[in-house]
């Protein structure tokens, strides 16, 4: 998303403003005058979505599907008037999901009885697994103080009619405690009670808050001796769950990227650990010959700075994820 906003002001100049809760970049449109920023009733009507690079205005009409399709358009030479480029769209308000604990603890209290615990099975995470890394029930609109809700309207997790956007998720919390990261996986429509989610996820999956190191960090410990870094939190999720029944939950840890690639963005710098090995778990491949299935990291600069990943026989994490 951070990449499609930069592009995209690379292009348009400085945004007006920036929906978190909508993915979209509003701006003033470059195919009719809004040079003066005059508009329909002085306000900006072009926007250019954050998830796919879709843009249009809904005054004139242009629209494309990327923004290498808007560059196109208004060709190579072209640049932003200067009136444009002057930065109008304030300053994000810092995030607040490390006070959110309040939110948390409800999701947790209810997600044996919800949606939430048949997907966790059928993703194959156990209650243990569940309970260690605090997973919840995304409630629509959770019973909590009104500084908790403001606090979640802040970190754009609340839309306007207060529903919020982790609605019939799983949801995680990283670290369990005043979290820095808080990330939903959307549970299929079909496995919910109807009316649960008011709105259509994007993705199936979402994350508020600062993404400073992989998730699951929190389980480092000074025992650590291999860390397995994934790109998905079922995957994290699966791993450290097999680690535990092979008795290797102590000395080595899954972490998850959440979304960052390559893996190693995320990672430097972040986990700095004397006699720690990595492992760089993203593209599976077929079986070696020994049958062991093998994740090797795409990248020929990851290979040299990690090692490719040997699993156990007849294991894989998850379906994708």
């Amino acid at each position: 998303m951070e990449n499609i906003l930069s592009a995209a002001e690379e292009i348009l100049g400085t945004a007006v403003r920036v929906e978190d809760h909508r993915d979209w970049a509003i701006f003033w449109c470059p195919f009719h005058n809004d040079a003066s920023r005059e508009g329909t009733g002085g306000q900006p009507n072009f926007g250019v979505n954050l998830q796919s690079g879709y843009w249009k205005c809904l005054r004139c009409g242009a629209s494309g599907g990327s923004l290498k399709s808007l560059q196109t358009k208004l060709g190579q030479e072209w640049k932003p008037p200067v009136s444009v480029m002057t930065p109008t769209r304030p300053k994000r308000p810092p995030t607040q999901v490390q006070l959110l604990d309040e939110a948390v603890s409800e999701a947790r209290s209810c997600v044996q009885r919800s949606p939430a615990w048949n997907y966790l099975a059928e993703r194959g995470v156990t209650p243990y697994t569940a309970l260690v890394y605090g997973l919840g029930y995304g409630i629509p609109v959770p019973r909590v103080h009104r500084e908790i809700i403001e606090a979640a309207k802040q970190s754009m997790m609340v839309r306007r009619d207060g529903i919020w956007l982790w609605a019939g998720g799983v949801v995680y919390a990283d670290p369990p405690t005043q979290p820095a990261v808080m990330n939903v996986r959307y549970i299929p429509e079909e496995q919910l009670p109807k009316g649960t989610r008011n709105f259509t996820p994007l993705k199936n999956h979402k994350t508020w808050g600062n993404r400073v190191q992989p998730l699951g960090s929190w389980r480092i410990s000074n025992s650590t001796r291999t860390l397995i870094v994934l790109e998905g939190l079922f995957d994290m999720l699966i791993t450290a769950q097999k680690l535990h029944q092979l008795g290797h939950e102590a000395d080595t840890v899954a972490v998850y990227t959440n979304g960052a690639s390559p893996p190693q963005k995320c990672i430097g710098g972040s986990v700095n650990i004397p006699n720690t090995s990595m492992f760089c778990c993203a593209t599976r491949t077929k079986p070696e010959s020994n049958g062991h299935k093998v994740y090797r990291y795409p990248s020929d600069t990851a290979a040299r700075k990690y090692a490719p990943c040997n699993l156990p026989i007849n294991w894989t994490p998850t379906k994708p994820s």
